[in-house]
């Protein structure tokens, strides 16, 4: 890295930012890298990699790094794309047996492609059984897909946020390839691109080698936890790395395909895999390319994915355009601190674009608010979580206000009609659209509901019922009691 004055003060920046996102969420540790034209600008170490070692962070720390996964997935099968061992528009069944083939829930196969897998909208549903395992017996991908797979939707039809589908595809691209996913992965790309310390192997093999892992995957908190494995759905959630390793992958894409002398893809596949190829909403401006999420707002082309794990979160964060990116990697399970730092760290890098400020009338504002309910973002056997996860809507002044009992508080700046910008949050300057009663904010769809559905009436209803059980069972316990009394009482008096 050059020793400039600017290379100087953007440093500072970077350290202060990532100090202050660190000190915001309570994260133990938090390493960075900031690219930008080819070279390494920044590398930020900051915290403790182990708390109760008093171990510190350095940028050759190994973490999990949840979906960020996914992002090196589409480059290894586009990588067999370009060898013609496959077709993101044919069937994926095509290159199955059919025990693992994709169907409808009458159980007709269906022509599911790997682009809708490499896109979310494939038509699977969220999966959360099975994908991570915190036992002692770590599963194999075939094992995980041994039954096949079963659609929601028609595919195509609607953007929903598949951790099998990207199972299913990494798992085709290593068949295709004859090779294990992990090995695929390290032939492919962790050797020639010098990501010594990366791999796709369980991380209870490196255990103590990997940043300690604080906090609990959706249920917050700060306490000391184990690593999940994740190597069920390797090509989705199990990747550890570096994050100087990650900044090599960044570099590449940046490089379009090629870093330090080794091509690893045509520039035509990482522009794919960069392109917007699937929407929650026609009108949205953001939503999935292959692998990446990708959003274009006011001439800005940006691509990006974060990850998160019990005790882990991560965010690779690129602009193509003007060849920058940000790797961190942290150690704390909830990932707003590293997608906020990812995003303040990118703006640093590279001025955001002015835009006029977009001055809703009030009416509007109200006309919005009210609770929601989230659609498609749980696992369907999971389905009663959804009557737990809906948020309000409120009106706030000239913004709106989204409040949760999982997620808190968080704002909702207007940008344009039915159009906002949220902070905070693993959704952190996502769009926000509102189209009828549907509210879209990421890949996330949901649904206004009366007030009657909300989780403190469901909550009452269940306490209601609960009492009356109760109350029947208490007096039925009473009159089996009383019965015998009478009777005896009637022998006496004869």
């Amino acid at each position: 890295m050059a020793g400039t004055a600017a290379d100087a003060a953007l440093e500072d920046n970077v350290r202060r930012i990532v100090e202050e996102e660190r000190a915001h969420g309570g994260t133990p540790a938090m390493s960075v890298v900031a690219v930008r034209n080819g070279r390494v600008v920044v590398e930020i170490a900051s915290g403790l990699a182990d708390k109760e070692t008093g171990r510190a962070a350095t940028l050759e720390t190994q973490y999990p790094a949840g979906s960020v996964s996914k992002v090196l997935t589409a480059v290894l099968v586009m990588r067999q794309v370009e060898e013609g061992r496959l077709n993101l528009d044919e069937p994926v069944n095509m290159y199955l047996e059919p025990k693992l083939w994709v169907r409808d829930r009458t159980g007709k196969p269906v022509p599911v492609t790997l682009r809708q897998l490499l896109s979310h909208n494939s038509g699977m549903p969220v999966t959360w059984k099975g994908i991570i395992d915190l036992g002692d017996q770590v599963r194999t991908i075939e094992e995980h897909l041994a039954d096949g797979q079963r659609i929601l939707h028609s595919p195509g039809e609607r953007v929903v946020y598949s951790n099998n589908g990207f199972a299913l595809a990494g798992y085709v691209a290593a068949k295709v390839a004859g090779q294990s996913f992990s090995d695929y992965a390290r032939h492919t790309l962790f050797e020639p691109l010098g990501m010594s310390r990366s791999t796709f192997q369980s991380p209870w093999q490196f255990e103590d080698a990997l940043a300690a892992a604080y906090g609990h995957w959706f249920e917050g908190g700060s306490d000391r936890n184990h690593h999940a494995d994740a190597t069920a759905i390797a090509p989705a959630g199990a990747l550890i790395t570096t994050a100087r390793d990650l900044a090599r992958f960044a570099l590449m894409i940046l490089g379009e395909g090629e870093f330090d002398g080794v091509r690893v893809l045509q520039p035509q596949s990482v522009a794919e895999m960069m392109r917007l190829q699937a929407r929650p909403h026609p009108d949205m401006d953001q939503g999935f390319g292959l692998g990446f999420a990708v959003r274009e707002r006011h001439g800005r082309h940006l691509a990006w994915w974060d990850g998160s794990l019990s005790g882990a979160a991560a965010r690779l964060t690129l602009l193509p355009d003007a060849k920058a990116g940000v790797v961190v990697l942290s150690n704390l399970a909830n990932n707003e601190a590293s997608s906020v730092a990812g995003r303040r760290i990118l703006d640093a890098l590279v001025q955001p674009p002015s835009v006029s400020v977009y001055e809703p009338l009030a009416e509007d504002l109200n006309g919005l608010a009210g609770l929601y309910r989230p659609l498609d973002f749980v696992d369907p056997e999971y389905w009663y979580l959804n009557y737990l996860m809906a948020f309000e809507i409120k009106r706030r002044g000239d913004r709106l206000v989204q409040k949760s009992l999982i997620t808190g508080e968080r704002t909702l700046s207007p940008i344009g009609p039915n159009r906002f910008r949220i902070t905070g949050s693993m959704f952190d300057d996502s769009t926000v659209l509102f189209d009828g009663d549907t509210m879209f904010l990421g890949y996330l769809s949901a649904k206004r509901i009366p007030v009657w559905q909300s989780p403190i009436a469901l909550v009452i209803y269940a306490v209601f019922v609960v009492l009356t059980v109760f109350s029947l069972l208490g007096w039925w316990a009473w009159r089996a009691v009383r019965r015998p009394r009478q009777s005896r009482a009637a022998i006496h008096q004869s």
